[in-house]
């Protein structure tokens, strides 16, 4: 299934994190990743982050590696029958995305 910006279900497009830094697939899937705060630990399907995102599978997929290759997103196997992916909370990068995220919503609503 392909999926594009326009999907309804497209959360991200209007977060701080986006409105600052604008709407890169990249930046996007970050925001995807960071819409669960409370537990941190949930993993995404590229089928997940494609909806949610509001970006089309194939560009998700070659996003996601890309930010594997950064140490900032980690692949898990949480579902038996695909991958799943969802930030390294043990990389101190994460924290900072994740403090300026909040930094950024904190800033929105003052």
């Amino acid at each position: 299934m392909e999926t594009n910006s326009s999907d309804p279900e497209s959360i991200v497009t209007n977060i701080p994190l986006t409105d600052v830094f604008g709407s890169h697939p990249k930046t996007k899937i970050i925001g995807t990743l960071l819409t669960e705060e409370e537990d941190p630990t949930t993993h995404f399907s590229v089928n997940e982050i494609s909806r949610i995102a509001g970006v089309e599978t194939d560009s998700v997929e070659d996003h996601v590696a890309d930010l594997v290759a950064y140490g900032v997103v980690v692949e898990t196997d949480e579902l038996e029958d695909r991958v799943t992916y969802k930030l390294d909370e043990d990389d101190e990068i994460v924290d900072d995305i994740r403090r300026l995220s909040d930094k950024l919503f904190e800033r929105e609503s003052e």
